[in-house]
């Protein structure tokens, strides 16, 4: 069986542009710029005719270099300008371009099961839920917050709904396209509105709980709570819109929502003393789980009573003795 080399070139998103089989002891494949190459690459820091690939007898195939004032790598060593090296199956990089070389000694992984997680399958049910959640937290909240003039303030409120999601779902969209070369809308749509939708409704139901369960940890709980959904939610939308690993994905993920709360910050200590009408509320005060005393029976609230009065009419005569009133 004549010796077969497959070559990949990826651009410098991590994207397959263009892929060569090369086949037949003594095949060459010439790469640079140059457009007489058998593989045109579009790197300013590749040469002309940059380097030539030699197919050998045992399937291997040897990198030559064409004198390229950057030189060529082969699995990170570096061939001096003119120089030659073998490659089995790795990676050349010519000025900033990967190209990636397969040969039958390249063991093939095993097949992987396809699966579809959750939020890829139910991607557009969870965008509509989110989404109107999201429109009726909005309504809601200003029909409470004033139900006579709730028309006008309804419609800003859904207006600025619909101006969140947008510029936080193109933002995503367009790593995404950047990253990975797909959109990914619905996905993201779902992801940004589930996350605004829990974080309102959380929200909104935090000051009738803290009440009821009288629990002074319950806003702490609340805050650590929206900060493992946050770095979630950076988490998802970093692993659909990048090829990073979950790792660096996790790690980005926790940075992020510190730089947005960091910025929030900032812009809050600019803005404070400026602020004429803002004031600290102090501590919340809530009523006492336990009763002091026992409720007092009304006998003896009415005997406490006439007890004061006794007392009251005493002390007046005698103030009246010692100092008598003098009539006109």
């Amino acid at each position: 069986m004549d010796p077969i080399a497959l070559v990949d070139v990826y651009d410098q998103h991590g994207r397959l542009a263009q892929r060569v089989r090369l086949a037949g002891v003594g095949g060459t494949l010439c790469i640079g710029r140059s457009l007489d190459c058998d593989l045109v690459i579009d790197d300013a820091y590749a040469a002309g005719r940059h380097a030539q690939l030699v197919l050998q007898q045992d399937g291997r195939l040897l990198v030559r270099d064409l004198g390229a004032r950057n030189g060529t790598r082969v699995d990170g060593r570096a061939i001096p300008a003119g120089g030659e090296a073998l490659l089995g199956a790795g990676e050349l990089r010519i000025g900033r371009t990967v190209v990636r070389v397969r040969t039958h000694e390249a063991l093939l992984p095993p097949e992987r099961v396809f699966r579809r997680n959750l939020l890829r399958r139910h991607r557009t049910l969870l965008a509509i839920t989110g989404f109107v959640l999201c429109l009726a937290f909005a309504v809601l909240s200003q029909w409470l917050a004033a139900p006579g003039e709730a028309g006008p303030r309804m419609l800003v409120a859904v207006l600025v709904t619909f101006a969140v999601l947008g510029v936080w779902v193109g933002f995503w969209s367009l790593v995404a396209r950047l990253g990975i070369g797909a959109w990914q809308i619905r996905i993201h749509l779902s992801i940004a509105a589930i996350f605004v939708a829990v974080c309102a409704w959380g929200y909104a139901l935090l000051q009738p709980m803290s009440y009821m369960l009288q629990w002074p940890g319950l806003v702490v709980a609340f805050i650590l709570a929206g900060a493992l959904l946050a770095l979630a939610t950076a988490w998802l939308h970093l692993r659909n819109a990048t090829t990073y690993s979950p790792g660096v994905a996790l790690v980005l993920g926790a940075l992020a929502p510190l730089m947005l709360g960091g910025l929030l910050w900032l812009g809050d200590l600019q803005l404070h003393p400026r602020s004429v009408n803002r004031i600290d509320a102090g501590p919340d005060v809530y009523p006492s789980l336990l009763r002091l005393s026992p409720s007092t029976d009304l006998s003896d609230y009415l005997s406490d009573a006439q007890s004061l009065q006794r007392d009251a009419n005493r002390n007046r005569q005698a103030s009246l003795l010692e100092t008598p009133l003098i009539d006109d």
